[in-house]
């Protein structure tokens, strides 16, 4: 956000000591609740904290002079066979997961917040070429399910229209071409000269990569005049290929097994 707003002077929370991402943004303590308020009035406040059923109620009593607030939440909170995915589909608490995540949104909305449903976001640092190369990421199956994902850029996008959406709003993310894990799996692959990954099975598949869901994000784009940069993984990814171009030495074919 702070990448895509570089005029807008920025404070963010930490529970540690502050790392590299804090070199232009004001580090707050997350124990802070007073520094927090006083960051939070007439702010835009994002909040983006990983659910633990006691944070979010802690900082939501925060931010009530907040010029805004947007809640990023995750489409986690659908079922794992959801399929295609609109607003207007219901959720599912199915897991612990997802529970505390409806239940942290409940607690923003009733801040004034809105909510902003994120699938997986990739960008110059992260992403199946990062994991890939890592030798970290496996095939989920045969990789036949289907997952949407959205450019960090791209993301940032959804965030500000977030921000500046009627309280009370939801907004779904994703780029426009949801698509198999095996295809952007290849795809990535053969634009990075890398190695297929091998495959995983059961209990050994990430959560994340468990479910199958398109997400469509027409509605939110219409509504919120949302333009993407990347509307495919594949822009996304060739994207990031020619950014790391210029980088000596990371294109060069990774020492993995099975790499020829």
């Amino acid at each position: 956000m702070h990448r895509a707003l570089p005029a807008w002077p920025a404070a963010g929370t930490t529970r540690g000591a502050p790392d590299e991402r804090f070199a232009s943004i004001q580090p707050l303590a997350a124990t802070d609740a007073a520094a927090i308020r006083a960051a939070a009035s007439g702010a835009n406040v994002v909040v983006s904290c990983p659910p633990d059923g006691q944070i979010d109620r802690t900082w939501s009593g925060l931010v009530s002079d907040a010029a805004s607030i947007a809640y990023l939440s995750s489409t986690a909170v659908y079922a794992d066979n959801a399929g295609l995915v609109t607003e207007a589909s219901s959720v599912s608490a199915n897991s612990e997961r997802a529970m505390l995540r409806l239940a942290a949104e409940q607690l923003w909305l009733a801040a004034g917040a809105s909510v902003l449903r994120l699938p997986a976001f990739y960008g110059l640092g992260s992403g199946l070429h990062a994991s890939i190369r890592r030798g970290t990421f496996r095939m989920p199956g045969d990789g036949g399910n289907i997952v949407s994902r959205v450019h960090e850029d791209d993301a940032a996008r959804f965030v500000l229209a977030a921000l500046r959406a009627p309280r009370g709003s939801l907004l779904l993310a994703g780029d426009d071409e949801p698509a198999p894990v095996v295809d952007v799996v290849r795809f990535v692959c053969d634009l990075f000269e890398l190695p297929l990954p091998a495959s995983s099975q059961g209990e050994q598949v990430p959560l994340s990569l468990r479910a199958s869901r398109r997400i469509d994000n027409r509605a939110t784009k219409t509504a919120h005049s949302i333009q993407l940069a990347y509307p495919t993984y594949r822009d996304g990814y060739q994207a990031i290929r020619r950014s790391l171009e210029i980088i000596p030495g990371f294109i060069d074919k990774p020492n993995l097994p099975g790499h020829i």
